[in-house]
């Protein structure tokens, strides 16, 4: 009989979603002239969180078309990527959440003479 009274309880109370983890943050840091780390190593279908910073007194970008193209990118987010690549000023830092594809992807800096001195690097998506 007590089943009875709690069948109204049990229909009545909404069906909780499995909790989702937190997207794992991901550090660069952009320095003069360098991706701190220079390999980024991601999972594919696992959202993540990029969070790029800039510490020092010069702009840097976090260029990578393929990689941007291919990874899924929440609308709503206030960071513009342009040709797949995502300006950092000094002193700032940018953060973006996204979704990757499986893949191998170049990444580099394209302000002048920035890839020459050595910032690139690529990021690896299993």
């Amino acid at each position: 009989m007590r089943a009875l009274y709690l069948m109204p309880l049990l229909v009545a109370a909404p069906l909780a979603a499995p909790a989702q983890p937190a997207p794992r943050t991901v550090e660069v840091r952009l320095t003069s002239f360098d991706f701190t780390p220079s390999e980024i190593r991601l999972a594919a279908g696992q959202p993540v969180v990029l969070r790029l910073t800039n510490p020092g007194s010069g702009g840097h970008n976090f260029s990578a078309p393929q990689f941007f193209a291919a990874s899924q990118i929440p609308a709503g987010q206030n960071v513009a990527i342009r040709n797949g690549t995502i300006e950092v000023p000094s002193h700032r830092t940018v953060t973006l959440q996204l979704t990757p594809a499986r893949g191998d992807y170049r990444l580099r800096c394209t302000h002048t003479l920035h890839t020459s001195f050595g910032m690139r690097g690529h990021i690896v998506v299993g």
